[in-house]
């Protein structure tokens, strides 16, 4: 095994032994890929690493993916099959031969239930927990080289804002569903393999947090924002701006002030030891004392990484500490259905030993377009 993958190895077994739990069963996720650097296409097949609480791990890999596993994955044992064959037999043979059958057996959150189902027939009197008790401590602290990814793909993110920004002065008449298309397959360009990952709302769409892009195309007098994120190297970026065609209403511009403000306070409050709930109650206090608590809907930020939402979250029932390495998003919004409009501004960041690092730099200052 590649020897950061031996040593996440060796982190993880010592879990697995402290936890009492005797092995874990990782699906095709990024778990697999954190553990053996192996990220094949998804599909409905069984495929899973076994990994004991002692000695080697062992992958299952159908047979049209040996040519990448044999190349890609850090596991040297591999176990094929071809379609038609009886995998709970071929479960269960692995299980005994690694001293599993029967045991205690953490599964990967993800894993498929059909998939599960094999190994819950192979080793009926198992008893079964999540994985994510073992693996989400070893994924929230981010290592350097790790964070340095992260960098580099908040690097592009920013340079992704600013095409949009330039997309829509360029008043070219694209719809939201065109600007995102077009985006995904420019970040493609800039090492992005899967493009970028992106919401754009313009107009009342805006007031929506989570709206999907449709086929209206931004104008004059609207309110618009821009979210978007993707994977560098498997680690992700996640950033969003907002910003106004034409000129802006007065209470658009105070909302606009009281977000950046609330985001700035709660970046402020990030550091080592400060439990996440209360950096989500910095931001949520100071809209508070503004009157625009309730126009704040969900919680300040989601962990990122391997994926563009896992833990740690910044929400109010968190109560984890926050602790160097920790990467996640800080992104207060006010949305408003009445005036027709939202805003919300976005960052990932790090904690850092005295604080934190933000991986975006694009500008957070109100963006007119004329």
């Amino acid at each position: 095994m590649a020897q950061i993958h031996d040593e996440r190895l060796r982190k993880l077994q010592a879990e697995m032994r402290r936890a009492q739990i005797d092995g874990i069963v990782l699906g095709n996720s990024p778990n697999l890929y954190y553990m053996t650097g192996y990220a094949p296409k998804k599909c409905e097949r069984l495929l899973a690493a076994i990994l004991p609480a002692d000695g080697a791990p062992a992958l299952i890999v159908p047979a049209i993916y040996r040519f990448s596993s044999e190349r890609e994955c850090s596991i040297a044992s591999q176990s094929v099959w071809l379609d038609g064959e009886d995998l709970v037999k071929l479960v269960g043979g692995i299980l005994c031969e690694m001293g599993l059958q029967n045991g205690r057996i953490a599964i990967d959150d993800t894993l498929e239930f059909h998939q599960f189902s094999l190994f819950k027939a192979a080793s009926p009197r198992s008893e079964f927990s999540l994985g994510s008790r073992l693996m989400t401590p070893l994924r929230m602290r981010k290592s350097p080289d790790e964070l340095e990814w992260m960098r580099r793909s908040g690097a592009i993110a920013d340079r992704a804002i600013e095409w949009v920004i330039n997309a829509i002065r360029a008043n070219a008449g694209k719809s939201e569903r065109q600007l995102r298309a077009e985006l995904s397959l420019w970040s493609v360009g800039l090492g992005m393999p899967d493009g970028c990952s992106s919401l754009i709302a313009s107009g009342v769409h805006s007031a929506s947090p989570h709206h999907i892009p449709t086929d209206r195309v931004p104008a004059p007098g609207d309110a618009v924002w821009v979210d978007l994120g993707g994977g560098l190297s498997h680690y992700y970026s996640d950033i969003t701006r907002s910003f106004f065609i034409g000129t802006p209403p007065e209470r658009y511009r105070t909302l606009y002030a009281h977000v950046k403000e609330a985001q700035q306070r709660a970046f402020e409050s990030i550091r080592p030891g400060v439990r996440a709930c209360d950096v989500h109650k910095v931001a949520w206090d100071y809209l508070d004392k503004q009157g625009l608590s309730a126009l704040f809907t969900h919680r300040l930020g989601h962990g990122i990484g391997l994926e563009g939402h896992e833990q740690p979250n910044l929400a109010p029932d968190s109560e984890i500490i926050l602790e160097p390495g920790m990467t996640f998003s800080c992104e207060p919004g006010c949305y408003d259905p009445d005036a027709g409009y939202g805003i919300r501004i976005e960052d990932s960041v790090a904690v850092t030993e005295t604080g934190a690092e933000s991986f975006n730099h694009f500008t957070k200052e109100l963006i007119v377009i004329d």
